[in-house]
């Protein structure tokens, strides 16, 4: 029995870390540039303010407040696939795993916070926005690149998937909330 319980525990570990390694890097990239985090806390911004109350109906704010980010990201990494080729996911995922990526993204959640006020659904970010200038360089060398501007302009963000996802994300979180 000791035997068969080990052999569980090993399958359950083996079967853990193979799971961790067959992450898509366009799932890395959406949760290394919070794509899936800030979209949702945009969608909850939107109806909690009411803004939406006209095209979906009255949602409970309660239900609204917990919807997870985690329950977009496969659909944002779709989009990602959808517009980025490989070689540029890569490159790009080794931008936003870098530490000047991940302050230009703390940055960009800490200035969106704080221009939705205290409503904002965003998360909280610690800190203080502290960019060196070697890293400003790095950052601004990745944006004057071709997949930079693709991820970072509107070819990303405003594609036909990520407009269609957007629109599908919202209902969807007005469904499970009450809404039409």
């Amino acid at each position: 029995m000791k035997s068969f319980a080990m052999m569980l525990v090993l399958a359950v570990i083996a079967a853990a870390t193979a799971h961790a390694d067959d992450t898509p890097k366009s799932v890395a990239l959406v949760r290394a540039m919070r794509t899936d985090e800030v979209a949702v806390a945009n969608a909850k911004f939107a109806f909690l303010s009411g803004n939406l109350v006209e095209r979906y109906g009255k949602t409970s704010k309660a239900c609204v407040k917990r919807v997870p980010y985690a329950d977009f990201t496969a659909g944002w990494a779709r989009v990602v696939e959808s517009v980025l080729t490989p070689p540029e996911i890569d490159t790009s995922l080794a931008f936003y795993q870098s530490e000047p990526g991940v302050k230009y993204v703390e940055g960009l959640l800490r200035r969106m916070r704080a221009r939705q006020g205290k409503d904002s659904a965003l998360p909280e970010v610690p800190g203080t926005e502290d960019i060196s200038a070697p890293q400003l360089a790095k950052i601004s060398e990745f944006t004057s690149t071709d997949v930079g501007r693709k991820v970072m302009g509107k070819d990303l963000s405003l594609s036909p998937a990520a407009v269609t996802f957007g629109r599908e994300m919202t209902e969807q979180i007005a469904r499970k909330c009450g809404g039409k």
